[in-house]
């Protein structure tokens, strides 16, 4: 979404995508709960939003998907994407074309709704965060009736997705991963294969293989 056309027209279908409308309805909903408008970036249209079978969690909202109105951000999208144009959006998107598994199967989101920093350094969720957070991921997956595989990027992220399920044990497939990150794949040379075989598996769970 570097293109401004594209990125108009993304927002645009926010509110009006009927595949997104209940979730981002919700999101206006926890902004106003939180007292903060511009705190939770939107789900993205373009990808299988209520009907998602795969949900791929990170950690936090990044500054790319963070909206030109937030407080204390750098200018973004606004929406969770893997349209996003950052190195990390890229490699999820990459891989998951690798993979043979559509965007629209599934849908992007973090254990913690809201961005966490300043406007110049993004910080990684704590545990206070996480467990602040878990309730608002169960209303997430409550909107989610066709959830088969859940797929927690990065070890905070499968912290609080093993908090949650110790919580709330929904019956779906987990199959953890490392983050998608420029630095992961710079420090761990096999993060990339690997994630790469988790999306595979994805893909022949749900048949898209």
């Amino acid at each position: 979404m570097r293109d401004d056309e594209a990125l108009r027209a993304r927002l645009g279908a926010v509110r009006t995508e009927p595949m997104v409308q209940p979730l981002n309805d919700w999101v206006e909903k926890l902004r106003d709960r939180l007292g903060d408008a511009e705190a939770v970036p939107w789900f993205d249209p373009a990808s299988g939003g209520v009907q998602a079978r795969s949900l791929f969690l990170l950690e936090a909202p990044g500054q790319k998907s963070m909206g030109a109105e937030a407080e204390l951000r750098r200018t973004g999208s606004g929406i969770i994407s893997i349209d996003n144009d950052d190195p990390t959006a890229q490699n999820c998107w990459t891989l998951r074309a690798e993979a043979g598994l559509p965007y629209r199967v599934s849908v992007h989101w973090n254990i913690v709704p809201w961005y966490l920093g300043t406007a110049d350094r993004i910080a990684a969720p704590g545990r206070t965060e996480i467990q602040r957070a878990a309730p608002f991921l169960h209303e997430v997956i409550t909107m989610l009736p066709a959830l088969e595989v859940v797929v927690p990027m990065g070890r905070k992220a499968q912290a609080g997705w093993a908090a949650y399920q110790e919580r709330y044990a929904p019956k779906v497939h987990t199959l953890p991963t490392w983050h998608p990150s420029p630095r992961v794949f710079a420090s761990r040379p096999a993060a990339r294969q690997e994630i790469l075989e988790v999306l595979q598996q994805t893909a022949r769970l749900l048949g898209t293989a």
